[in-house]
């Protein structure tokens, strides 16, 4: 017995730590010789692979060819296919001087049902791509796996209503294809509700972390029809207060029900060259297909589709089933948690097992874990300074060491907390270095009122809950308290917020009230059995948590590691009656502190500069020729040069690299050499008036992929309009305002205005084309610990223009 409470904490928390790991991974993808009803990841990897062969922005001669391959598989599918040019629009900027338009062409395929007055289902993905990244996962997983639906779905014969299969154009520049649809395309009013297939890594589970309004009954179907569903409320709470959007975001607007399926490990491949078909995790594509086509299915086959109702509160547990209940039901494990806590918070005050200052120093003990673990891991998430995409993206290259070194981090914190507490140690050591540590945050990026507001509340915590000892019953006891407080707050606040805290707490509190209604007996097999399932319970708690933190992680972790306290203070209720039999041994400060220094190693190790085979980092050149000066140059936007850049950007004829700007498209300093001027095809742009009217034109040239159109009026300008129709871009004296159109009409783009009297306006334009000019001496390739991202690789012409009147 003294082993099993010795090793107790150890083994449950490998063992939960392990299972919560395994429930994340994706199911193994269905081979091609699978039912034709059955969805097969093998089966859609052919789509993966036609559409995924290189790069295919919108504007670009790539996505031609994608398009081509989508028309002719809807047409061989069956299904009623068109194609839908219009505009899509999107501000690209919070002043509104900044305007993204897209000349798109959206494709659907119809799948005719029985009914075709009924509302139907839109199953939704996009087939553009970045610029320098094939796309596999984001976003052809997410077209193949429609294709492979919708030959499921006929497979099947006639369902209820139709489902109707969009294929978006322009996602990326910003989600201007969706615009076209939403806003304007008539078929919008056939359409009762919205499945969107997306990715933002090309590994792991798909998870569905986004709904439409009033989820409630929508859920419920989801809950008994997705195989293996991952999802849970609180993701689809958080999401919708951040800034991230997708195809899905205009059919929240328009107050559309729907659900928002996605996979997101490995982001290294996210918008880079890496995003190829060998390197996408087939399990990924099945897994996706696996929760969409059932639920489309039973959506399709409904005589009326989900009434709106309360939003869910839900999650999956460990991959494996989703449970799914209205508010007023996570009311009622609320108050049984509370009835559970009372019991045994009762028996143990009576009992003399802990008296109210040791619950209450078990509350701060609880608050200490999360605030200085939160202290700790902030600390580390500036000291890593995130500042640019280059950084970023290095990071990902190693990102399992950053999770793995930010749980080691979190797990000490708590191993720490609970050993402090069980000796009584003393409280001025720790709130010096919480304080210390506070103002550490400020040395790196300026103040940090985070920071310093998290060593302030560490050491207001430390304060509270050490310098006497706390018997395992009151930190158990009172660290219960402070969740049931949060978990209340949430379900007033935010119900489906609450899902992460009162799991956590119920099964806390189960554990709980079993010792302190069973415990004490003689009987050593009782013992052993409360012994068993207290372990089990933590190793449930974990698990859960573990799957849980894993995927917030590579959500966010990434900006703030920190978010991992969280998930450390919701695994220390079910874990304190084992972590505190472990603290009471010499080993536990020695077990914290190797835990803590493997953390920092691995986030140190995580933070080296500089990509490798397989994990490359992320590298940019480009050539810009600026035909109104005749001059040319090798351009780099991004924090630091590695060798490969500092080779190519002199490379033909240039200059040392510096840092310069070049106004008006790069008004921030990024390395720039001077190079040899070689010959492009020019843009046309003409400045003119006619009557009260600006009129700026300019015809791209053959093969443009993208243009932006800067201009700075010496007086505000009024009544905006694009080839004729009004749009919003605002103008101010002496500002530039800026419109960037992907796939331009090669017949020309022209922006016009109502001017004053007088006055004038300067214009540039700047237009993009793949690939490098003919007659420039190409660049080396790239290292195989190197790829390109954004625009490199590229050919920008500089065009300028003005008119005074």
């Amino acid at each position: 017995m003294k082993t099993i409470r010795f090793l107790g904490f150890w083994i449950c928390l490998v063992i939960g730590l392990a299972l919560g790991v395994w429930s994340q991974r994706p199911p193994a993808a269905v081979p091609v010789s699978a039912p034709a009803s059955a969805f097969s990841a093998d089966r859609a990897m052919a789509d993966v692979a036609a559409i995924a062969r290189k790069p295919h922005p919108t504007g670009s001669a790539e996505i031609a060819k994608v398009r081509d391959h989508l028309l002719a598989r809807i047409n061989e599918l069956g299904l009623e296919v068109s194609v839908r040019p219009d505009e899509g629009f999107r501000p690209y900027s919070q002043d509104g001087r900044a305007l993204g338009v897209a000349a798109v062409q959206n494709l659907t395929g119809v799948l005719p049902g029985k009914d075709r007055d009924l509302p139907a289902i839109l199953v939704m993905s996009h087939y553009d791509s970045v610029p320098n990244s094939p796309g596999a996962a984001d976003d052809a997983t997410g077209v193949a796996a429609a294709l492979e639906i919708a030959r499921a779905l006929k497979a099947d014969g006639s369902h209820a209503r139709d489902v109707i299969f969009l294929f978006t154009d322009a996602e990326e520049p910003g989600l201007l294809g969706a615009d076209a649809f939403f806003a304007r395309d008539p078929m919008l009013k056939h359409v009762g509700l919205v499945v969107n297939l997306e990715a933002r890594g090309d590994a792991g589970r798909a998870a569905m972390f986004q709904t439409g309004p009033g989820n409630g009954a929508l859920m419920s179907v989801f809950a008994r029809a997705a195989k293996g569903p991952s999802a849970n409320s609180m993701a689809s709470t958080v999401y919708e207060k951040m800034p991230n959007d997708t195809d899905f975001t205009h059919a929240v607007k328009r107050g559309l029900p729907g659900l928002n399926l996605a996979f997101i490990d490995d982001q290294l491949a996210y918008h880079t060259p890496l995003a190829r078909p060998d390197h996408l995790e087939r399990g990924s594509l099945q897994h996706i297909g696996d929760q969409a086509l059932p639920t489309i299915r039973a959506l399709a086959d409904a005589p009326t589709l989900p009434t709106r109702a309360e939003n869910a509160i839900y999650s999956d547990l460990l991959g494996l089933f989703l449970i799914t209940y209205p508010p007023v039901v996570g009311w009622i494990l609320l108050g049984l948690a509370a009835v559970l806590i009372g019991f045994t918070a009762w028996r143990t005050l009576a009992g003399q097992g802990a008296s109210c200052w040791e619950i209450a120093r078990g509350a701060a003990g609880l608050l200490l874990i999360a605030s200085s673990a939160g202290l700790v891991l902030h600390l580390a998430g500036r000291a890593l300074m995130i500042e640019d995409a280059q950084r970023y993206y290095g990071l990902l290259t190693r990102f399992d060491y950053l999770l793995w070194g930010a749980g080691a981090i979190a797990v000490a914190a708590g191993l720490g907390v609970a050993t402090a507490q069980a000796r009584g140690a003393s409280r001025i050591i720790p709130c010096v270095v919480a304080l210390a540590l506070g103002g550490a945050c400020s040395l790196a990026g300026g103040f940090d009122p985070v920071g310093l507001g998290l060593g302030v509340a560490a050491c207001v915590f430390a304060a509270a809950a050490l310098g006497f000892r706390t018997g395992v019953l009151g930190a158990w006891i009172g660290g219960m308290i402070v969740v049931l407080i949060l978990a209340t707050a949430a379900q007033v606040l935010a119900p489906g917020a609450t899902v992460m805290l009162t799991w956590p707490l119920l099964v806390a509190a189960v554990g709980a009230a079993l010792v302190i209604g069973v415990g004490g007996t003689r009987d050593k097999r009782v013992a052993l059995a409360l012994t068993f399932a207290v372990g089990l319970l933590a190793v449930l708690s974990t698990a859960q948590l573990t799957a849980w933190g894993s995927w917030t992680f590579a959500g966010v972790g990434m900006m703030e590691p920190a978010i991992l306290a969280l998930f450390a203070m919701l695994a220390a209720p079910a874990l304190s009656p084992l972590a505190h039999d472990f603290a009471a041994t010499r080993w536990a400060w020695r077990a914290a502190g190797l835990l803590a220094v493997a953390g920092i190693a691995l986030i140190a190790n995580a933070a080296r500069l500089g990509g490798e085979p397989g994990r490359p980092a992320i590298t940019q050149a480009l050539q810009v020729a600026d035909l109104s000066t005749g001059k040319a140059w090798r351009v780099a936007d991004q924090a630091r040069l590695d060798a490969w850049t500092k080779a190519v950007l002199p490379d033909d004829g240039g200059s040392e690299p510096k840092k310069q700007a070049l106004a008006p498209f790069w008004r921030q300093p990024v390395w720039m050499s001077e190079t040899r001027a070689a010959p492009v095809q020019p843009p046309q742009l003409t400045v003119d008036r006619a009557d009260d009217r600006l009129l700026v034109r300019l015809i791209p040239a053959p093969g443009a992929e993208m243009v932006t159109i800067r201009l700075r009026p010496s007086a505000p300008l009024s009544q905006p309009r694009l080839n004729g129709r009004p749009i919003t871009l605002k103008t101010e004296a002496g500002q530039w305002s800026n419109l960037t159109y992907h796939a331009p009409d090669p017949n020309g783009v022209t922006l016009s205005f109502t001017i004053p009297p007088a006055g004038k306006v300067e214009v540039a334009a700047l237009e993009y084309h793949d690939g490098w000019p003919a007659l420039a001496k190409a660049p080396p390739a790239k290292p195989a610990g190197l790829m390109a991202y954004g625009m490199s690789d590229k050919t920008a012409v500089l065009v300028r223009g003005g008119l005074g009147w």
